[in-house]
């Protein structure tokens, strides 16, 4: 529910900004008198049907049909496949992963505010670094993710290129919501579970580019390289190459498959196969974290 609320409250105020700049535009340059209306209405019949209308029906949809996804991909919040998932990893503590990560390179996404989301625009607009930047909210387990990861790249580092990666920790193997599933968390991360390791799904993925379009709703976002599973390789080679690696598994948690990704014209080409890492042993302080 909260969530939802601020989902609202930040296409509302996109929709307030569009009218303000609509109306400033209209004052500025009076030449614009006869096309601006028409200009107008269709501007706000994008946002009302991109962010406002079609994320509705959508939802309403998924209340009808369940798609059958995990381990294979988290979804957005209106249930529209998204990130595959393609990597796992063993720590022994919260703190120990998110430090093993950071040794690697790489930096913890902030949270999602509105501050925190107008820094970011405005670090990908004047292409400024931003290492922080925060990611939108993707489920897997019926929950957002529980902490995300990036490196940025390119000439400036700024979000406009940046490899990035959503975990989400996964705390209780019964909560899954059928066996099949149920069934295949148990089999492979029970050995870890039972020796109070914390386990960490991961959806890893490549922003190439900072403007696509959301082909279900039309809303703006950032393109995606399609091969995620390249992207899970460069996410364990990180990791390889400041030496916190013990072991590397792979588990085939699907058939290949091809789904359409958030954006236009592109879509996910998966191996159907999940990687987990085992981090090496900590120092006796992270292991407590």
């Amino acid at each position: 529910m909260i969530g939802f609320l601020l989902r609202t409250i930040w296409r509302l105020i996109v929709l307030t900004l569009g009218i303000a700049l609509a109306y400033l535009a209209f004052v500025s340059f009076p030449f614009l008198n006869r096309q601006l209306p028409v200009v107008l209405i269709l501007f706000l019949f994008y946002i009302a049907f991109a962010y406002f209308i079609l994320p509705a029906l959508i939802r309403t949809l998924r209340l009808i049909i369940r798609p059958d996804h995990i381990p294979l991909y988290a979804t957005t919040p209106d249930g529209i496949p998204s990130d595959p998932v393609n990597i796992a990893i063993v720590a022994s503590s919260r703190k120990h992963f998110i430090a093993t990560m950071q040794k690697a390179g790489w930096h913890v996404s902030d949270k999602v505010t509105l501050r925190n989301a107008l820094r970011e625009l405005y670090a990908i607009v004047v292409d400024k670094p931003y290492l922080n930047a925060p990611f939108s909210p993707l489920l897997l387990f019926n929950r957002t993710f529980d902490v995300g990861f990036q490196i940025p790249y390119g000439k400036n580092m700024s979000p406009r290129h940046r490899h990035h990666i959503r975990f989400w920790q996964l705390i209780d193997l019964e909560t899954t919501d059928d066996d099949k599933h149920y069934n295949f968390w148990f089999k492979h991360f029970r050995r870890f579970m039972k020796r109070d390791e914390t386990v960490w799904i991961g959806a890893a993925i490549d922003d190439v580019n900072t403007f696509g379009i959301r082909w279900y709703n039309l809303q703006i976002t950032h393109n995606t390289h399609p091969l995620h599973y390249r992207e899970r390789d460069f996410v364990i080679k990180t990791l390889q190459k400041c030496k916190a690696v013990k072991n590397v598994t792979e588990v085939k948690a699907g058939d290949p498959f091809q789904i359409h990704s958030q954006q236009l014209g592109n879509s996910f080409y998966s191996d159907g196969r999940l990687s987990i890492v085992e981090l090496n042993k900590p120092t006796a302080t992270l292991a407590k974290g």
